[in-house]
C-alpha cells in the first residue's frame, strides 16, 4: 500500500474510532448526571425517578442538545431498561401470588379502568374538547407506570404486601387492556383495521400468546435447569440462559404485534416458578438498575420535541398554564378515582382499608404508555391542530404530576386510610357456590385436563402465529419450515396433550367403578 494511501487510511480509522468513542464517552456523562439530579430529588423527598426524567431534558435537544430521542444508543438502552426491569417484576412474582390476589386482580382492574376512564372521558368533554381527544385523554388516566411502581415496590422492600401485590397484579393485567385499547385508536387513526376485531383478534392473540410464553419457558427452563445443575456449569449461566430467553419471548411478542415488555414480563413470569428463580433475580437486580437510568433519561429528551418535524416546540404562556391547570386537575382526579373505586370495591373482592390504601396510591403515578398513545393518535389526522400539539405535551405533564403527586401521598399513606375509611364499602359476599354432582377428584381431575386441553390450544395457535408472521430464512430444503414448525410445536405439547389424555381416563376410570 503507498505511503500515502496509508496514512489516508489511518486518519479514517482514527476519526471511526473517534466516533465510537462519543457514544461511550456519552453512557458515562448521562449516568453521571442523571445519578447526580436523582440524588438532588431524593433529598427534596421526591421519587427518584424525577431526576432521570430531569437528566434526560437537560442532555436532550431542548437544553444541552447532547443527545436525542432519535439516537440509537438511547433507543436500545431504553428498550433494554424496561426488558430488564419487566423480566425482573416477573421473576419476583411467581404464580402463585398473582393468583393469591383472586378476584380482586380481574375484577378491580377492570372496575377501576372503566370509571377512572370514564372520568377523564366526561371531564373533557366538559371542557369542550371533541370526543375523539376526550376518549384518548380518558384512555391515558389509567395507565399505572409499571417502571415506577415496580421500581419503587422493589426499592421499598414492599412487593410481599398483600396492597403491592395486588396493584401491580391489576397494573399488569391493565396492560393487556391498554393494548386493546391502542388497537382501537390506531384502528379509528386509519379507519382501515376493523375497529372492534381488530380489538378482539389482538385480545385472543395477547391470551393465546400469555398462555404459550408461560408454559413453554416454564417447560423448557426445567430441562434446562437440569442440566446446568448435572453438568456443574453454575448459576451465571442459568442467568445468561434466562436473560436470552426473555429477550426471545419479548422479541416474539413484538412479532404478532403486541407489548415486547409483556413478552418479558411472562418469561420472568415462568422463570420464577424453577428452582433457580431467586438467583437469576439477584444477578440481573445490577442490570435492571443501571438499563433502567437510560429509559427514563430517553424519556426525558422527548419534552418538547415534535418527533415528525424533529424540532423543539414550545406552547405559549398562556396556553401553557391552561394545559398545566387541565393536568393538575385530571391527575387529581385519577388519584380520586382510583381510591373511590377500590375503596368502595375492594371489601367486595376481600382487600382490607390498609390493602384498598396501598392499591389506590401504588396506582396514581402515570407512565410512559401515555406518550405511545399520544403520539399514534397525533399521527392518525384526527385531531384539529390544536388538540394534536396539545396531546404529547399533556401527557408528559399527566406523568410528571402524577409523579409529583405519589410520593408524599405514599408518605401519608395512613392518613388517606382515615379518610377513605369514611366512605361506605360494599361488604363482602357470604354467598358460596355449593358443588353437588360431583366428587373433589373427579373436579380436580376436570380442571387438570381442560387446563391442559387449552396449553394445547395455546401452543397451536401460536404455532400457526408465528408460522406466518416469523421472518423466512430461505433454507433450501423443501418443506423445511412446516417441518419445524410441527417438530417444535410436538416438542412443548406431547406432555400437556399426555397429562390432558390421563386426566380424561382417570376421569371414565372413576365414573365406570365408582358405585351410583
Amino acid at each position: 500500500m503507498p505511503m500515502h494511501n496509508r496514512f489516508l487510511f489511518l486518519e479514517a480509522l482514527l476519526n471511526t474510532m473517534a466516533l465510537l468513542a462519543v457514544p461511550f464517552t456519552m453512557i458515562g456523562i448521562i449516568v453521571i448526571v442523571a445519578l447526580a439530579l436523582s440524588t438532588i430529588i431524593k433529598k427534596l423527598g421526591q421519587n427518584e425517578v424525577i431526576g432521570f426524567i430531569i437528566a434526560g431534558f437537560f442532555l436532550g435537544p431542548f437544553l444541552l442538545n447532547l443527545i436525542s430521542p432519535k439516537d440509537a444508543l438511547i433507543q436500545v438502552f431504553s428498550e433494554l431498561g424496561l426488558f430488564v426491569l419487566l423480566f425482573y417484576l416477573g421473576l419476583e412474582l411467581s404464580w402463585k401470588q398473582f393468583l393469591s390476589a383472586g378476584s380482586a386482580v380481574f375484577g378491580l382492574a377492570i372496575i377501576d379502568l372503566a370509571f377512572v376512564m370514564s372520568l377523564g372521558t366526561f371531564t373533557m368533554l366538559a371542557l369542550g374538547y371533541s370526543p375523539f381527544f376526550a376518549i384518548v385523554i380518558g384512555a391515558m388516566l389509567p395507565n399505572t407506570s409499571t417502571a415506577i411502581i415496580a421500581k419503587f415496590v422493589i426499592d421499598q422492600k414492599i412487593v410481599h404486601l398483600n396492597g403491592a401485590k395486588v396493584a401491580l397484579s391489576i397494573n399488569v393485567l391493565q396492560d393487556f387492556l391498554g393494548i386493546m385499547i391502542l388497537v382501537l385508536i390506531a384502528s379509528m387513526s386509519k379507519f382501515k383495521g376493523g375497529g372492534p376485531f381488530a380489538i378482539i383478534n389482538t385480545g385472543l392473540t395477547a391470551i393465546v400468546f400469555a398462555a404459550s410464553a408461560f408454559y413453554c419457558v416454564h417447560y423448557l427452563s426445567r430441562k434446562v435447569e437440569r442440566y446446568i445443575k448435572q453438568e456443574g456449569f453454575g448459576q451465571v449461566k442459568m442467568a445468561l440462559y434466562a436473560i436470552g430467553i426473555g429477550i426471545i419471548v419479548a422479541t416474539l411478542g413484538d412479532t404478532l404485534g403486541l407489548s415486547a415488555s409483556l413478552g418479558a414480563y411472562f418469561a420472568g413470569f415462568a422463570l420464577s416458578e424453577t428452582a433457580s428463580g431467586k438467583k437469576i433475580k439477584n444477578n440481573i437486580s445490577f442490570l435492571m438498575d443501571f438499563f433502567l437510568v437510560f429509559f427514563f433519561v430517553a424519556f426525558g429528551t422527548t419534552i418538547f420535541y415534535d418527533s415528525f418535524s424533529g424540532k423543539v416546540m414550545v406552547p405559549q404562556t398562556q396556553e401553557l398554564l391552561y394545559l398545566i391547570a387541565i393536568a393538575i386537575l385530571l391527575g387529581v382526579l385519577t388519584f380520586l378515582g382510583n381510591s373511590l373505586c377500590i375503596r368502595i370495591l375492594g371489601a367486595k373482592f376481600g382487600l382490607s382499608s390498609e390493602d384498598s390504601s396501598m392499591a389506590a396510591i401504588l396506582l396514581c403515578p402515570l407512565g410512559e404508555f401515555l406518550i405511545v398513545i399520544a403520539q399514534v393518535v397525533s399521527a392518525g389526522g384526527l385531531l384539529s391542530m390544536a388538540e394534536a400539539k396539545a396531546v404529547n405535551f399533556l401527557a408528559f405533564l399527566l406523568i410528571i404530576i402524577t409523579i409529583l403527586l405519589f410520593q408524599p401521598v405514599y408518605n401519608y399513606r395512613h392518613l388517606h386510610e382515615r379518610l377513605f375509611s369514611l366512605i361506605p364499602k360494599l361488604p363482602k359476599s357470604e354467598k358460596k357456590t355449593i358443588l353437588k354432582a360431583n366428587t373433589p377428584y373427579v373436579l380436580k381431575q376436570a380442571k387438570s385436563m381442560a387446563a391442559n386441553a387449552f396449553i394445547v390450544v395455546c401452543l397451536a395457535l401460536m404455532t400457526v402465529f408465528l408460522y406466518y408472521d416469523l421472518p423466512h430464512f430461505g433454507v433450501p430444503i423443501m418443506h423445511s419450515r412446516e417441518v419445524t414448525a410441527f417438530l417444535v410445536f410436538c416438542f412443548f405439547a406431547a406432555w400437556p396433550a399426555y397429562k390432558a389424555l390421563l386426566a380424561f381416563r382417570r376421569i371414565l376410570r372413576h365414573s365406570i367403578y365408582s358405585p351410583i
